[in-house]
This record gives C-alpha cells, sequence and structure tokens, in this order.
C-alpha cells in the first residue's frame, strides 16, 4: 500500500471530497480517545489513506503521534497489526455488539447478519501479519522514519497478503 503520489498538487485541487473525509475520519478517531467503546486507530487509518491522496502534510501530523502514528504506521505501510492490537480491536467488537443487544434488542435477523459480518471481520483482523517485534515506544523527538525497520518485518507463522 504505497501511500505516494505522483501529482499531489492535481490530487488536492481534483479530489476535495478526500480531504473533507480525511477530517470527518480523523475527528471520529479523536473522540476514539475519550469514549472506549470508540476506536481511535481504524479511523486514523482511513484518515491517512484519504490524506495521502489529498493532504500529505496532515498524514505526517497522524503518523508522528506518540501513541497511535505508529500502529497506523505499521498498518498502511506494511498490513499489520501488533497482536495487542488484533486483543483490543476484537476486544472492541465484541464489546460493541454486546451493546447493541442490551441497548438496542435488535430482531435476530439483524443481529444474526451483524454477527456474521462481525466474525469475518475479526477473523480477517486475526489473521493479519504481525510484526516480528512489539512497536518501540516513540518517545520524544523521534519519528516514525527514525524507527529501525526490523520492528516491521512479519513474523515467520504469518506471510504478508
Amino acid at each position: 500500500m504505497s501511500m505516494a503520489n505522483s501529482d499531489p498538487q492535481s490530487t488536492r485541487k481534483s479530489q476535495p471530497w478526500l480531504l473533507a473525509a480525511g477530517w470527518v475520519l480523523f475527528a471520529l478517531g479523536v473522540v476514539g480517545i475519550f469514549l472506549p467503546v470508540m476506536p481511535t486507530t481504524v479511523f486514523w487509518i482511513g484518515a491517512v489513506w484519504c490524506w495521502s491522496r489529498s493532504a500529505p502534510h496532515l498524514t505526517q501530523r497522524i503518523l508522528s503521534h506518540p501513541r497511535f502514528g505508529q500502529p497506523v504506521h505499521l498498518f498502511v505501510s506494511h498490513g499489520m497489526m501488533t497482536r495487542s492490537g488484533k486483543w483490543l480491536a476484537i476486544g472492541g467488537i465484541v464489546a460493541g455488539y454486546l451493546l447493541l443487544h442490551l441497548l438496542g434488542h435488535p430482531v435476530w435477523p439483524v443481529s444474526l447478519l451483524l454477527g456474521l459480518t462481525l466474525a469475518l471481520i475479526a477473523a480477517w483482523l486475526w489473521r493479519r501479519p504481525e510484526p516480528a517485534v512489539e512497536p518501540i515506544p516513540q518517545t520524544s523527538g523521534l519519528s516514525i522514519s527514525d524507527r529501525p525497520e526490523t520492528s516491521f518485518q512479519p513474523s515467520k507463522d504469518h506471510r504478508a497478503d
């Protein structure tokens, strides 16, 4: 998944909806920082995708975030997730599904369809390749590009898709 663009100026002018979509996804991610049932990283991955095609300078701001930058970079650049990231994502899926049943009481066909869809998403997430080593915690002044590339190598028991 390359985020490089051959002509960023023409993309910025021809696709302003990507800039707007990036801001919406970024805002949803910010909400996720404060609400435990709302993800942050997933929305910021979407924002990075949109902004890499419309506003690359905004992409770098997310990638340099001390807590969420490295998981976003790991997924966008390599399609990888850490084991702890997988557990958190799948835990969030389960919590959201349970919360729906506690508060929403959906009819059984909707519940079944949603449950199957979420199970497929969880299975896909679990099959994402993992880095050989857990990512290095970011310290002040360290950027994504300064980190050793060895922390982004797939483990032997997973294959890259």
